[in-house]
């Protein structure tokens, strides 16, 4: 039992400082500065050029949360991209691995903390949402649709995390894992998510595809069509598959990391 506690206390000593180094960090400034704006974005323009707001408090959400997914990745990208990598390619891990605090534990404390600032980035865009909905529709007006989209982020979030940090541990570049990790999720998957939809394949088994549930659960649709609409009918996620498909990307993703990082050695 001491040793358990004293790996959670050297877990924990871990998560403060690295989450301490993202706050010192200009990235964790641009992030919160993005998600501050983008939202404000959508409450302030339509009265300066005279256009209505949606109609319904959900079709105002569907608009502002279309662009949740993307900041969950670049958020991704910036905090868990170098989180491991950094180590080797700085040579930092030479003062760090040596330490009678066990590997694990080390990078069990930076994927927790990245996963920690993200969520962070993910709840606030939700909230200044949520504000802004309440401000024009009333608090009545806010459905609990909402609320599971916001789960439904978070959960996106932590698959996303996992699968970046696993190319932080697989690779010794920082700029490497970072890109590959994000353009990965940002341009490969949906383009093979459009290219199977062709096919009249249904893309389930894509992450980035049961992202589209962050919007979906509100009631507005954007369906994937192929070349004809009539031949080749639209996809759409369904909930349950989609929770188990980002389920599994996090499970799957960080426990394959932790065994990687722990057998990977400084040169």
């Amino acid at each position: 039992m001491s040793s358990v506690k004293e790996d959670f206390i050297n877990f924990w000593l871990c998560v403060k400082f690295e989450l301490k180094k993202h706050q010192k960090r200009s990235r964790f400034l641009l992030v919160v500065t993005l998600t501050t704006l983008i939202p404000l974005l959508f409450y302030v323009i339509p009265p300066l050029f005279d256009i209505d707001y949606a109609d319904t408090p959900n079709g105002f959400a569907n608009n502002n949360l279309g662009f949740v997914s993307l900041l969950i990745l670049i958020s991704g990208a910036l905090f868990a991209g170098d989180a491991v990598s950094s180590e080797f390619e700085k040579k930092t891990g030479l003062l760090l691995f040596p330490t009678p605090q066990k590997r694990t534990s080390i990078y069990m404390g930076k994927y927790v903390a990245a996963l920690i600032a993200t969520i962070f980035i993910v709840t606030l865009y939700y909230l200044i949402t949520v504000l802004e909905m309440a401000q024009i529709y009333g608090v009545s007006g806010i459905e609990i649709e909402v609320v599971k989209s916001y789960f439904i982020a978070t959960l996106y979030a932590a698959s996303v995390i996992s699968l970046i940090f696993f190319f932080s541990c697989i690779l010794k570049g920082t700029i490497s894992s970072t890109l590959i990790g994000f353009f990965l999720l940002m341009m490969i998957m949906p383009i093979t998510s459009a290219v199977l939809t062709i096919a009249d394949v249904e893309p389930w088994f894509l992450v980035t595809y049961s992202a589209g549930l962050i919007t979906s659960i509100l009631g507005f649709v954007a369906p994937l069509h192929g070349p004809r609409e009539d031949e080749n009918p639209a996809f759409q996620p369904e909930l349950i598959t989609g929770i188990f498909v980002m389920l599994a990307y996090a499970l799957f993703f960080f426990f394959i990391s932790i065994m990687i990082a722990n057998r990977k050695r400084m040169e």
